[in-house]
């Protein structure tokens, strides 16, 4: 870990802009009005002493240094204290300032910096007390002893001090890291959210595409059967031939439509839903398509919990109209299951109109619960986009959750079966009343 941040260099920005640096920066501006008030205090502590004033002002002057320019700051240091050594026969409350460049240099300085400044403050632990107490004081036949536990007691401030400096280090780059490690935690939970995603994305798409397979594939059949049966028919019965012709041309039209249904979802981008919880190959994929009439068992597999209104004349669709109107429901009451609790209970409606089928599904549960985003919603809005329709889907005011579609489809003249004529399903919530 470096000590000196970033500054502003002398030779880019002019001798101006580095002085004012020193009080741009709220560090730097710290250790310049630090440094005035030791080396005032220390002056302050020998008054009497002469020209040592001087010396022991000068021992806070590299403190300016002690984080912008810290090799200079541990030169200048080793400096000052020598000189003190040299001048002053006895000690000074300036010798305070060792253990504080200590600490300093641990705590902001690279490693072979920090070490070379514990060892110069360790060699100066001793030679201090055999200047002060060995060279320059008086003899005495207690100088030694004496000299002794000076020497420890001041090696042991110095340690005291590196230590400290070192222990605060740690503990900010052990915080450091942490935050490090907590971005890269959840930069590796969006990546595998978004791995996922993908992949439902082309689980989504492979299970549309299988269907609208299946049912392409029903359609040329019905090609085949209905021009084999039409050229033996046009031998026997020629007046029935344009009929035939009509249906193979009529069917030919849906399999063109719905195969460029299926090309256009496998080009298109964006997200899509959940997988499927049938995958490719069990022994359910290969039931007949779903469609409107299979809306009741549907509905009637959950019991009690949902109901099912229908509204005007049903009428003749393609299928895969019908399976999007399927699976929307489907979709809806799997995470009526799933998310509105256990006690909810959820009313679908559906809307045969004029020009398209109107689907609304709500519920009186707890709504969204969870934070993580699901994709069944995406997979909805994926199949109502193929035909062009709409939808929306969010949380009630009142409670619940809504989801409601609209599937436009061509008119047709052939209605299968009738169910009473209503308008559409009211948009408040039908359960408002048991919840006030």
């Amino acid at each position: 870990m470096s000590s000196a941040p970033s500054s502003v260099a002398p030779a880019q920005h002019g001798p101006t802009a580095w002085l004012s640096s020193w009080f741009v920066d709220p560090r730097y501006r710290f250790d310049l009005l630090s440094a005035i008030g030791i080396m005032a205090l220390f002056m302050v502590t020998a008054v009497g002493w002469g020209n040592a004033v001087w010396v022991t002002g000068l021992m806070g002057l590299p403190w300016i240094l002690r984080r912008r320019y810290p090799l200079a700051a541990l030169i200048g240091a080793t400096f000052v204290a020598l000189l003190h050594l040299a001048v002053l026969d006895q000690p000074s409350f300036a010798i305070v300032a060792v253990p504080m460049y200590v600490y300093t240099f641990a705590r902001w300085s690279d490693r072979p910096l920090r070490r070379a400044a514990l060892l110069v403050a360790v060699v100066g632990s001793f030679l201090g007390p055999t200047r002060w107490l060995l060279v320059g004081g008086s003899p005495g036949g207690n100088a030694i002893p004496v000299a002794v536990i000076t020497m420890l007691a001041c090696t042991g401030m110095v340690g005291v001090a590196y230590v400290i400096g070192s222990r605060r280090r740690e503990q900010v780059e052990r915080a450091a890291q942490s935050v490090a490690a907590r971005i890269e935690r959840a930069r590796l939970v969006a990546a595998e959210q978004e791995q996922r995603a993908r992949v439902a994305a082309v689980d989504e798409r492979t299970r549309i595409a299988r269907e609208l397979h299946d049912i392409v594939a029903h359609s040329l059949s019905v090609i085949v059967v209905q021009a084999e049966g039409g050229r033996a028919l046009a031998a026997k019965q020629p007046e029935k031939a344009p009929e035939v012709l009509g249906t193979i041309a009529d069917t030919s039209r849906e399999a063109l439509e719905e195969m460029r249904q299926m090309v256009g979802l496998l080009r298109s981008g964006g997200p899509i839903g959940e997988p499927g919880s049938v995958p490719a190959g069990a022994p359910e994929s290969y039931l007949p398509t779903p469609g409107l009439a299979d809306l009741d068992e549907l509905v009637g597999k959950t019991g009690d919990r949902v109901t099912l209104t229908r509204y005007g004349t049903e009428p003749v669709v393609s299928q895969p109209l019908a399976l999007t109107v399927y699976r929307i429901v489907q979709e809806s009451i799997t995470n009526v299951l799933k998310h509105a609790g256990p006690a909810a209970r959820a009313a679908v409606g559906i809307t045969y109109a004029e020009h398209g089928i109107g689907i609304r599904v709500v519920d009186n549960g707890l709504g969204v619960t969870d934070k993580t985003p699901g994709h069944g919603l995406r997979g909805m809005r994926e199949r109502v986009g193929l035909h062009d329709g709409s939808l929306e889907a969010g949380p009630l005011p009142t409670g619940g959750f809504q989801v409601l579609a609209w599937l436009p489809y061509p008119v047709s003249p052939s209605p299968v079966s009738p169910y009473p004529v209503s308008p559409y399903p009211e948009a408040s919530n039908p359960y408002q009343s048991r919840r006030s």
